[in-house]
């Protein structure tokens, strides 16, 4: 019973530490790409289920969601959008299956609470949706998207 309950725990440890890797793995990317001496990088709240993330940033003015999805244990920066990413359908549209859309969704709306109004005002400042390339530039998804200066 004792050596049951030792690998229940270690299972449930290795578990909790794939998700808090895989956070802080998307959070790492993300400030690798855009965080820059002169206009920091600042990410508010990042969520995660299962292989899709979606991300809380600030950086100058400008402020936005991030969406990024893993492949393997890599991350990548799939597009960048204002108020769309925290809406379940829109991450279905991306490809995430309807649980794990409405998690993100969900606990990103509660993770979204713990903030200031200001701030999360912000992230809706980002205009339409943007592909985000391997270099960090943007390219336009939908015709209203103006780009960034």
């Amino acid at each position: 019973m004792r050596f049951f309950l030792i690998l229940t725990l270690s299972a449930a440890t290795c578990l909790a530490a794939r998700v808090d890797d895989g956070a802080e793995a998307a959070r790492r990317l993300l400030f690798e790409t855009f965080d820059k001496p002169e206009t920091r990088l600042f990410v508010d709240a990042i969520v995660v289920e299962g292989d899709a993330a979606v991300a809380d940033w600030r950086q100058g003015e400008l402020g936005g969601r991030a969406f990024l999805t893993r492949k393997r244990d890599a991350w990548s920066i799939s597009l960048c959008a204002g108020d769309a990413l925290k809406d379940s359908a829109t991450l279905e549209r991306l490809g995430v299956s309807k649980a794990n859309a409405e998690a993100l969704s969900r606990r990103l709306a509660a993770e979204e609470k713990r903030l200031s109004p200001e701030v999360v005002e912000r992230f809706s400042r980002f205009d339409g949706m943007a592909a985000v390339e391997a270099d960090g530039s943007h390219s336009p998804l939908d015709p209203h998207h103006k780009p960034l200066p």
